[in-house]
């Protein structure tokens, strides 16, 4: 897999590629995406956007390495 260098880090595909829960989740179909959607009222600033967007993908990255651990946990458990 490419590694794009972004501002918000490796993506969780990348940092856990072993975990096939992670690749379900991030292997979507294949589609153009979608045009933005004008905000209504200029009712949201840039600012606000970016933040909301940065806590996403935080968001994102922990529910990431939360799956993961489980999933060790679990795969630990099946061995015995």
């Amino acid at each position: 897999m490419k590694n794009k260098k972004n501002n918000f880090g490796t993506p969780p595909y990348e940092k856990y590629p072993n975990s096939k829960t992670i690749r379900a989740v991030f292997s979507g179909p294949k589609r153009k995406p979608k045009e933005p959607a004008v905000c209504e009222h200029n009712q949201v600033d840039y600012k606000a956007m970016k933040n909301l967007t940065l806590r996403s993908f935080t968001i994102i990255d922990r529910l990431s390495k939360a799956v993961v651990m489980l999933e060790e946990r679990l795969n630990a458990i099946e061995k015995r």
